[in-house]
């Protein structure tokens, strides 16, 4: 029987590759600010592989924003989430203090915050990089490289703007130091059987979840990011089936996109799988092959995932615009969670 409604089609964003703003990045990225092409919602994206050494963000001098702003480095290694497989460098600040990593990363600049370059070295595999900017319309406010004042020795003023993305994970118990912020459905059981020494979770065919969830995943809320309106997931997929085996679908208090993206740097264009998303109390089925963004509005019925194939593994990530990730869940019975009217 074929699908009773399209209603909700516009919602459905897939990634728009192109060159960002000029002096930002040397290279292409998928671009997508909210205002103009995700349906107004009040954040914006980019995304993009890096393959060799450069530097970017900006190009040359530093910026200013005049909203928050979170940069991620994502390892897009299966086998090892954390290894983000180059060294990278940002500066922070008028003192321009400068943090060096090598592991998967996220970096918060509040606003008003100057930060950048990024620079990038040894490259031994190539990592995504995105960024998540609460704001719908990106504005920057760009500091010449001969304006810069000299670096400030030894300053700290920045240490924890910059963190791994990671979960801290308590050695005696196993558990989420912070687990109040986990999912409600995660009972202290399931999240230790899907938790490893490390603070990644392996939640794939575990306790609610599903033969088609996550074979690797982390996810920050606000309390680990400077206080940020703001929660973020980033993911690793490799096998079809269904997300979730508990409820069939939620709904936010807040905005959120949800995104599926490739994880072959040499085939951005190319998901390397097929991916289902229910959206709407109408249960319209939406798939797709290619990288792609679900915008979901406040209080918007959405889910179940399911992936239907699998070339290669692919990256999801989760851009909900609230510090913790309220998402009570129901069965598609006609009945509604408290945020939908």
């Amino acid at each position: 029987m074929g699908q009773k409604s399209r209603i909700h089609q516009h919602l459905e964003k897939p990634l728009i590759w192109r060159d960002g703003p000029e002096g930002l990045y040397p290279f292409p990225l998928f671009w997508m600010e909210g205002k103009k092409d995700l349906e107004g919602f009040s954040g914006s994206l980019c995304l993009t592989f890096v393959k060799e050494p450069c530097q970017f963000h900006p190009v040359e001098g530093m910026l200013i924003h005049p909203y928050d702003e979170v940069l991620v480095f994502a390892s897009a290694n299966v086998k090892d989430m954390l290894d983000l497989g180059a060294d990278v460098s940002i500066e922070i600040g008028e003192e321009r203090e400068t943090y060096t990593f090598s592991e998967t990363q996220v970096v918060c600049i509040p606003r008003g915050t100057p930060h950048g370059p990024v620079k990038v070295s040894n490259v031994r595999k190539p990592f995504l990089h995105y960024v998540i900017s609460l704001d719908p319309v990106y504005a920057a406010e760009q500091i010449p490289a001969d304006a810069l004042k000299a670096p400030v020795l030894g300053s700290q003023k920045y240490k924890d703007y910059c963190r791994v993305f990671k979960w801290v994970v308590d050695p005696v118990t196993g558990l989420r130091i912070q687990d109040k912020y986990a999912n409600p459905e995660e009972s202290l059981a399931v999240q230790k059987s899907n938790l490893d020494a490390r603070g990644v979770s392996h939640p794939r065919n575990k306790g609610d979840k599903g033969p088609g969830n996550a074979e690797n995943i982390v996810w920050l809320f606000g309390s680990e990011m400077l206080g940020f309106e703001l929660n973020t997931l980033w993911g690793h997929y490799t096998d079809p089936g269904i997300w979730h085996r508990a409820g069939e679908s939620h709904s936010h208090p807040t905005e959120e996109v949800l995104v599926y993206i490739g994880l072959d740097a040499e085939d951005p264009l190319n998901l390397g799988a097929c991916c289902e998303t229910a959206l709407g109390e109408e249960d319209e089925r939406y798939v797709c092959t290619t990288p792609t963004a679900y915008v979901q509005p406040k209080g918007f019925s959405h889910l179940p995932q399911i992936t239907r194939w699998v070339d290669r593994p692919f990256g999801f990530l989760v851009i909900d615009l609230d510090s913790t990730h309220d998402s009570p869940w129901k069965d598609r019975n006609g009945s509604k969670t408290l945020y939908e009217s």
